[in-house]
């Protein structure tokens, strides 16, 4: 004997018993739900912070060292004495020599941002820009005049900075909703059990 769709479906008492149940189940575990706690919130806002410091410390020397090359700066050639490459392959402390105003100069090639011009090798002979008040404030001329826009490692803390901020922000207002709800349902507990009691 085949049974119709409506044969198997729950009287009406039980159905809503059943979605009364669910929601139940469903407040509870809403309100089972961790809390973010403060201490994460607040490193998540300290690793933003820091992420723009770094950001920060690595733009505005460098705006700097170019602002001053390109008002005081005098042009010279000079010897890569030494040209190594990093982990990744990047350039790394490229050491140079040239002559100053006080006689020979052997210094390490300044950064703009964290990086250093690639495709110097030793021996080669590139023109340089450098501060006559101290010479080992240097740049290739080709980085005086046209600096890169963004360096790897600001691209990255600049990246990092609004990620964390977002993250931050997301937990305080989850934390908030999740203590409200809590609240609520405190709230709500006392006035029943107070009849319970009458």
């Amino acid at each position: 004997m085949n049974r119709s769709r409506s044969d198997w479906t729950l009287p009406p008492k039980a159905a809503e018993q059943k979605a009364r149940l669910d929601a139940s189940r469903g407040k509870i575990a809403r309100l089972r739900q961790p809390v973010p706690q403060r201490r994460l919130i607040l490193t998540l806002f300290a690793l933003c912070l820091v992420a723009l410091g770094i950001f920060l410390l690595f733009l505005v020397p460098s705006r700097s060292l170019v602002g001053d090359l390109r008002s005081r700066g005098v042009a010279t050639w000079a010897e890569v004495t030494s040209a190594p490459k990093d982990h990744f392959g990047s350039p790394g402390n490229t050491e140079i020599r040239f002559r100053g105003p006080r006689g020979e100069v052997d210094t390490t090639l300044s950064d703009w941002g964290g990086r250093r011009p690639g495709g110097l090798v030793t021996g080669r002979v590139v023109s340089v820009t450098y501060d006559p008040h101290d010479p080992t404030r240097v740049l290739t001329t080709a980085w005086v005049k046209s600096p890169p826009i963004v360096t790897l490692p600001m691209l990255v803390s600049l990246v990092l900075s609004p990620f964390f901020l977002a993250g931050a922000l997301f937990l305080t207002f989850r934390r908030r909703r999740l203590l409200i709800e809590r609240v609520g349902a405190q709230t709500a507990e006392r006035p029943r059990s107070a009849k319970e009691h009458q």
